[in-house]
Order: structure tokens, then sequence, then C-alpha cells
């Protein structure tokens, strides 16, 4: 008696070659070398998205670097856009649209720039595809969660440290009392010597702090917290940011607290506010019984007054011109024929530092809409993806989306569009591995083409190895 032919046939084992990456476009991890190269690669170029250098002018190398970076990543930011389904990709590719195509041309009309002036100014607009181009690398190098974590506070740290060595060693000769001459060493007689680090990566460090604090019960990360902000008030001298940033963490410590505390904490807080908001009001003269308007320009520096002045002119050009409160006037460069400064005739007129009114002169109102309901919608998201996780670094990137609304009403969201790219890529990228963690087999297990040395037939499915976990 013979058997079946049937019987005789080795055992078949099933290879799958997927239609796409992954349902949500990331590539399987890596392994031994290649995982360590993509480690040090997402480490190195993750300044470059952040806008670390993008002002930096007194340092060439990296400064046009950055100014390139949005332009050398476009393929990555291509990619992104159509294989990845980013939420909200839409509006940011709105928002890329109004201001590398109809703002330029606005710029023409109404401040007389050439083509090529005109092109010039989106430079600063670029940078809103880093939100598409930083999660196509993060998707491609399947970054561990942990490596982007260790990376991010590590930056963070590093920024303190350089701070500090910088301030205490550049000679005086060094630091220059006008912003054109030099971005990152300052003079002025209000605040004297400071470095204007780019604090990105800092100011997610010290939101980690504050969140670990009350999450881990730790007072070392109090402890911590306090100590970053000593070189905040004594060498970065940004009041306004850093005012924002203690806003942000007082904050951000209230919603880790249990429920009953909270509120309590937030009761407080808001009582806090109500008695700040009276005493600025009579610092600046705006109540009664307060100071004379005249004396908030000592109160509060020169600063101050630089920014009345700028506001003042900016109003001014506006004016009763509806279209122009529309859909805004544009901007200049420093490399432009025509300058703003040339246009009004005051060198002390800095648009980036007149926040939402900077964006309304530059963008108009509908470009102000559509840019606030941009970080309105990245604040709800990554609050809703991150509500009710007990991850200090996860809670910490949705702190710094609110950062960034809170300090806007100083600095204009324009300035460096790319942390707000690169805090949403996190977040949605860190909410996508939480989404892949088991139940589930081992990650050894789970191969996209599980090709081995083996004795039987291999049958080819087209299709996701998702199906065959579920198979399995």
């Amino acid at each position: 008696m013979t058997d079946h032919p049937a019987s005789r046939d080795p055992p078949q084992r099933r290879v799958v070659i997927p239609l796409r990456r992954s349902a949500s476009g990331m590539a399987p991890a890596l392994d031994g070398g290649a995982s360590m190269l993509a480690k040090l690669a997402f480490a190195a170029t993750l300044p470059l998205f952040a806008q670390v250098f993008y002002y930096l002018n007194e340092y060439p190398a990296p400064y046009l670097l950055s100014k390139a970076w949005p332009f050398l990543t476009l393929p990555l930011a291509l990619y992104g856009m159509v294989r990845l389904k980013l939420p909200a990709g839409r509006m940011f590719l709105l928002v890329l649209a109004y201001g590398l195509g109809f703002t330029p041309m606005v710029s023409v009309i109404q401040l007389g720039n050439g083509f090529l002036d005109a092109l010039t100014t989106t430079i600063k607009a670029w940078p809103f595809t880093y939100y598409f181009s930083l999660s196509a690398v993060l998707a491609l190098l399947a970054v561990p969660p942990e490596s982007v974590r260790k990376a991010v506070l590590g930056l963070g740290a590093a920024t303190f440290f350089l701070m500090v060595i910088i301030y205490l060693v550049a000679p005086t000769s060094w630091y220059a009392d006008n912003p054109a001459d030099s971005k990152l060493l300052l003079f002025d007689l209000e605040r004297g010597y400071r470095v204007y680090m780019p604090m990105f990566f800092g100011m997610i460090l010290v939101f980690f702090l504050s969140r670990a604090f009350v999450l881990r019960r730790n007072i070392l990360y109090g402890l911590c917290v306090v100590l970053a902000f000593a070189p905040m008030l004594l060498i970065y001298k940004q009041r306004a940011a850093i005012a924002a940033a203690l806003v942000v963490v007082i904050f951000g410590m209230a919603m880790s607290l249990p429920q009953r505390a909270r509120r309590i904490v937030i009761g407080l807080g808001l009582a806090a506010v109500a008695v700040g908001v009276f005493l600025v009001g009579r610092k600046l003269g705006l109540l009664p019984g307060g100071a004379a308007p005249g004396d908030a320009q000592d109160a509060f520096g020169a600063s101050l007054s630089v920014r009345q002045n700028s506001s003042a002119l900016a109003f001014a050009f506006l004016g009763d011109d509806p279209l122009r409160w529309i859909f805004g006037v544009g901007a200049t460069t420093r490399f432009s024929t025509v300058t703003l400064n040339d246009i009004f005739g005051n060198d002390q007129f800095f648009i980036a530092d007149l926040g939402w009114i900077g964006v309304v002169f530059e963008y108009g109102i509908i470009g102000a809409v559509l840019l606030a309901a941009l970080h309105f919608w990245c604040f709800v998201t990554a609050f809703r993806l991150t509500r009710g996780l007990e991850d200090p670094f996860a809670l910490a990137l949705s702190d710094y989306v609110l950062y960034l609304i809170i300090s806007s009403a100083v600095y204009s969201v324009v300035f460096t569009p790319g942390e707000l790219g690169v805090v949403m890529a996190l977040t949605i990228y860190l909410d996508r591995r939480r989404r892949l963690l088991p139940p589930g087999p081992p990650p050894e297990e789970r191969r996209l083409l599980p090709i081995g040395r083996t004795s039987g037939g291999r049958r080819v499915t087209l299709g996701r190895s998702g199906a065959i976990a579920r198979a399995g």
C-alpha cells in the first residue's frame, strides 16, 4: 500500500511580501549595526529638523545646511505626505500652500518685491514640511521609542550644558548689541550679557522633569526643574519665554496630580492668573491707580519700547485697507532689494517679535486663522493621544505645543514652524508605536519576510504581515 502523494510533501511555509511597509508606513525594526546607524542618523539630524541653527548666521556651515534642509529632505516629505496618512496632513498642506504660494505674490503687490525676493521670503515657512519629512525618517529607520526619548532628552541636557559653558568661557568681545550681528551672544544695557540659546530641546527636558516629578514622586526631578530655571533666568534671560515655560510647568504638574488635588491647584492657579493680570495692568498704567503709561517702559525695559514702536508701524502700514488686513502684505528678508526697515525708515522693526500682530501683518487675517486653527488642532490631538498616559516624555511633547501657543503672544508662530512639525511627528510616531506593542508574538517572530533555511516549500502571499500574525 502506497502513501498518498500529498502525504510525502514537506510542510509549506509562507513568505509575506507586503504591498505596503505596514498599515502606518513603518519599516520593520533593524538589527545590529544597522539599528545603531539608524539611531545615530536620527540623533544627528534632529537638531536640523528642530531649527536649532536656522538663525545662527554667525556660524555659516550649520546655518546654510539648516536653510537647505527643507529642500534636501523634500523627497522624505513627499513620502510622508503620500504613504504615512498622517493626521491633519491636509491642514499642514493648506498652510504650506498659503505661505509658499499666495503670500509671496501678495508681497510683490504690496511691498514691491521682485520675483526672486518674494521666493526668498518663503524660506521660513518651508519647515512646516518637517511634520512629513521627520515622520518619514522615523518610520523608515524604525527608531525605537526609547532611543527617541534618549536623543531628545540628551540634546536637552546638552543645551543647558553648552549654555553655561559658553557663558563662562566666551569673552565679552564676542557679544554684540545688534541682533543682526549675532543671534547667539547678545548684550544690552537692561539685561547685560546673555546667551540666546535655541531652547527647543531644553524646554522639552524641563517639561519632562516637571511631569516626572509628580508622576514618579521623586524629589530629585523637582530639584532638577529648579536647577534648569536658574541658567534660564541668569543666562538666557528671555522673559516671555521663561514666563511661558513656567505656566506650562505649572499646568503639566497640575494635570499629573490626582483629580481632587488637580481641581484645587487649577482653582488656585486661576486666582493667581487674575492677580497677575491685575498687577501687570497697574504696572502698564491700564488700570486706575496704576503707574503712568510712560513708566511702563522703565518697568519692562527697552524691549517693550521696541515692540510698541514696531506694532505702531505695522498698524499704520495696514491702515484702513481691507485687503491688507485680510490677506496681509508679505515680508522681506535682509537680502531683499528693499527691506521693511527701508520702507519704514527704522532699523528697529522686528516682525518676529510681534506675535499674532506680526502674523496678521505678513499673512493677513486669513493666514492668522489658518495658523491658529493648526496650532489648536495640534494641541487637542497631542492632549488626546497622551491623556491617561504616565509617560513623562510623551506628556512633555504635548506640553511643548501648549508652550508654543502661550509664547505666540510675543513670538511669531512662523518664526520656527519646524518646532511644531517636529513635536507632532514625534507624538504621532510614539502613539503608533504604542499601538503596535503586544499582545502578539515576540518581535523576532513578526518579520515581514521570514525567509530561512528549510526543507519545505514556500508559499508567497501578497498582502500585509498582520494577516499572518492573526492566522497564526
